[in-house]
């Protein structure tokens, strides 16, 4: 037999298995904390740093594949240098990098910066120059000033092919140190830290102020340290000055440079510190208040559990029950749901009974409209297969008209829409077929009848009227009025351009319909007029009426 115990004990013994391991395991971290800190912060210091350098390898990467696409294309070899100027500086504008080309005397023959022709110098660069055509391949310089800029500038620059009748012999792309001076400042360090990036020439790129600047890695490192001394520490130090520190480079990838970053040890420990003996403190005051709140609440939820189980068995009992007030959210929707449930039984019942009668009613119509059809075909046909293909068509028409309905789940239907479903099949609506007028919606009695209204007057025209002849037109529009007795919807079917229309001789089924039997329905008026160019059929009806769906 399974035991069962009660929700107090249940709450105080998953309150103890949780809290009790973690006291414990609060205590081991902190007498962990003090050995590991040390090492923690030397890791997030050598992160920083790599993260400098990180941010920057993909800046010399794209530099360098700059160069190296551009050096192969067609207009550089052919020495059509403003065509190169031009789709050079177009397909760099919004990258920060700018290409100069440069001859064997280091004289620059063109740089994106200016405008082509426009007088140039030599590159500032000549120790870069020098080194590239040495090495063959793409490098990248340190941090210099730039002459036609007049701003520091770094470059990667990449000896061309000599055999190319063009007189360049390097390509180089420049970058403004600014863009690069971003990764500094968007570095978020603590209160007294700092990061720099040193070149190989001992220039210290400087990001701490409101403006990049470049100063001597002396005046910046700590303790009088020299870029050189760099390559001789390891990646990570400890600095014994007037603050104990920790310094930590990256090498940045492509370059000479290095990104550095150091700071006082004693910032970076000492909110960690805090954080953990406030964390320990507030557990154990915590774990008192805990006990009693779980006691508390177990009671509370003692209540909320019988009031819910009392509703239960009177929802049961098949009882109309009222939602009993929690303070707890999650009981408070379930005695809500268990009312709702209770009210929705009770309500199942009377909506069935709606439902059923709304479909008599319906039903009953149907069959009355139908069985009109049938007695009224059968006075205008010879034959039984006659009457079976009018009536057919007939019912057909009606059947548009209520699948239109149900797709609308018997709520209103647009007046377009009617007009494409039942004049699709006898021409094509926007071509022989034109419709004109607001978007009006029609009520499921109005579109019953309309539907059918509209379908004898396309049966008329595509036997008789404009829809039989190829030059054949059906306008067919409609407004509303306005006026003291209230709102009218005219609606007006005009055909031209069909064969010469007469009068019939004796009055049809579709002729009652356009007539008595939809000024009857709409509470309306009609007209059906034959003139010799094609028939005009006018329905003017209240639009209360029209818009009006049958009651449920």
């Amino acid at each position: 037999m399974v035991r069962r115990y009660s929700i107090s004990t249940y709450l105080i013994t998953a309150m103890l298995a949780i809290v009790a391991p973690f006291c414990l395991f609060l205590w081991f971290l902190a007498w962990q904390l003090q050995a590991s800190e040390a090492e923690a912060v030397d890791r997030r210091t050598l992160r920083s740093a790599q993260s400098i350098s990180r941010a920057i390898e993909p800046v010399i990467d794209s530099m360098v594949t700059t160069v190296n696409l551009l050096s192969s294309t067609e207009e550089l070899a052919k020495g059509e240098f403003e065509v190169f100027h031009r789709r050079s500086q177009f397909a760099l504008s919004n990258t920060g990098q700018f290409v100069i080309l440069v001859d064997a005397d280091q004289n620059q023959i063109l740089n994106t910066r200016v405008e082509y022709g426009t007088p140039l110098g030599k590159i500032s660069d000549a120790e870069g120059f020098e080194r590239a055509l040495q090495l063959g391949k793409p490098v990248a310089t340190d941090f210099f000033l730039g002459k036609t800029s007049g701003k520091w500038v770094f470059n990667v620059l990449k000896p061309l092919d000599i055999s190319q009748s063009s007189k360049a012999r390097v390509l180089l792309t420049t970058m403004n140190i600014e863009h690069v001076a971003a990764t500094i400042s968007d570095l978020e360090l603590r209160d007294g830290w700092k990061a720099i990036i040193v070149d190989g020439a001992g220039n210290a790129l400087d990001a701490s102020g409101m403006t990049p600047e470049i100063r001597p890695s002396t005046d910046v490192l700590p303790a009088g340290m020299k870029s050189s001394d760099l390559s001789q520490m390891p990646s990570i130090s400890h600095l014994e000055t007037t603050h104990r520190q920790i310094l930590a480079y990256a090498r940045i990838g492509g370059t000479n440079w290095k990104a550095v970053v150091w700071g006082p040890l004693a910032s970076a420990q000492a909110s960690i510190l805090k954080t953990w003996q406030l964390l320990i403190v507030g557990t154990i005051a915590l774990l008192g208040v805990c006990i009693l709140v779980v006691f508390a609440a177990s009671k509370l939820l003692q209540r909320e559990v019988a009031n819910i189980t009392r509703m239960a068995d009177e929802l049961g009992a098949g009882r109309v029950v009222s939602p009993a007030t929690s303070r707890i959210k999650e009981f408070d929707f379930i005695a809500r749901a268990l009312s709702n449930a209770s009210y929705d039984r009770s309500n199942k019942e009377e909506q069935l009974t709606m439902v059923m009668r709304e479909l008599a009613h319906r039903t009953k119509n149907l069959i009355s409209i139908v069985l009109a059809m049938v007695r009224q075909s059968a006075k205008n046909v010879d034959s039984p297969q006659e009457l079976v293909a009018v009536t057919g068509n007939r019912i057909a028409g009606l059947g548009q008209s209520i699948d239109l309905l149900t797709s609308a789940n018997w709520k209103t239907v647009t007046l377009n829409s009617l007009i494409e479903s039942q004049l699709s099949k006898f021409g094509t609506v926007g071509s022989d077929i034109i419709t004109s007028g607001p978007e009006f919606h029609l009520g499921s009695d109005a579109v019953q009848n309309l539907g059918m209204a509209f379908h004898e007057l396309a049966t008329n025209a595509s036997k008789y009227g404009a829809l039989k002849s190829e030059a054949g037109r059906i306008e067919i529009s409609w407004e509303i009025l306005h006026d003291e007795a209230g709102d009218q919807l005219r609606i007006v079917w005009r055909e031209t351009g069909g064969p010469k229309v007469t009068p019939p001789e004796k009055t049809s089924f579709g002729t009652e319909i356009l007539d008595r039997h939809l000024s009857a329905s709409t509470n309306g008026q009609t007209t059906l007029e034959y003139h010799s160019d094609g028939v005009v059929w006018t329905l003017t009806a209240p639009v209360s009426t029209l818009n009006r769906s049958t009651p449920g």
